[in-house]
């Protein structure tokens, strides 16, 4: 029998779609769902695919599912099912309860496999899974802007800014302001971003440079700040650029942060956008 801490524990995402995605399996009588059939699940709990990926493995590292080649099996019968669910239900219920005006995640970005750090988290207890996957963290923070995204990162390449459109393409059914702010003053920025820009400006997005050259010497204004904001009260800050290097192969930290304890965050942004100065599209 899986101890019921441990199920919590090893959830790192949503609670209450892991608990639907049990119900509905336990109540179907092969205990078994088609993996074709989880996009409508993602849908019908208006989770994105990423996240519902993270759901299943958490759900598999728990000993609750397995996976077939082509469907998601029911490891625990369905009665076990079914109380785990109820547990996860009565979790999500508390913390929606007792939430705090401020709420933190940490998230990780894990170095290239194979990993000393991967197999070394595992043993230090259950804890461990409760560090979010940066990609997909930073994917449901921008899906949440309604009213302005901003991402701040120093450092790009071509395949860190494709990773940029596909934040900014989360937000493609609002009409929300988008915004990029960059130093500008590296080659290999502005590599990647001639080949990307059309893409990226047919999501409107604004791309700003902050480095501005000081009178009394040759050095630069600018900065090394990694920063996603999501209009006032949402924001991701920690260490991983928009690089390739960052997203597939270096371990990455930082935290999520909702509520008002964003407030300084948003005016730091403010003031980074009063100074620096647009870039024209090449």
């Amino acid at each position: 029998m899986i101890p019921e801490e441990a199920v919590v524990d090893a959830i790192r995402s949503d609670h209450l779609a892991a608990a639907e995605l049990l119900v509905q399996l336990a109540n179907r009588e092969s205990l078994s769902m088609r993996t074709g059939l989880l996009d409508d699940f993602a849908k019908e709990q208006n989770i994105s695919l990423q996240k519902l990926n993270a759901l299943l493995q958490s759900l598999i590292d728990a000993g609750l599912l397995a996976r077939t080649r082509d469907n998601i099996v029911l490891a625990s019968g369905s009665n076990d099912a079914l109380r785990y669910a109820a547990v996860l239900r009565g979790v999500a219920y508390t913390r929606y309860r007792q939430r705090d005006a401020n709420q933190v995640e940490i998230t990780l970005s894990p170095p290239a496999h194979p990993s000393r750090l991967m197999e070394m988290l595992p043993k230090q207890g259950f804890c461990w899974t409760r560090l979010y996957d940066t990609k997909d963290s930073l994917i449901e923070l921008a899906a949440q802007a309604e009213r302005r995204l901003v991402i701040v990162s120093p450092f790009l390449d071509k395949e860190g800014v494709q990773w940029i459109g596909q934040l900014f393409e989360a937000t493609v059914r609002k009409q929300i302001e988008r915004i990029m702010v960059i130093r500008g003053r590296d080659k290999a920025d502005t590599e990647a971003l001639c080949g990307s820009s059309s893409h990226l400006a047919s999501y409107g997005v604004k791309i700003l440079s902050y480095a501005i050259a000081r009178d009394s010497s040759r050095s630069i204004e600018t900065f090394h700040a990694k920063i996603l904001l999501a209009d006032g009260d949402k924001a991701y800050v920690g260490s991983a650029n928009m690089t390739r290097w960052s997203r597939d192969f270096s371990m990455e930290c930082g935290v999520i942060l909702r509520g008002p304890s964003v407030r300084p965050v948003a005016t730091l942004i403010d003031a980074i956008l009063a100074i620096s100065e647009q870039i024209p599209y090449a």
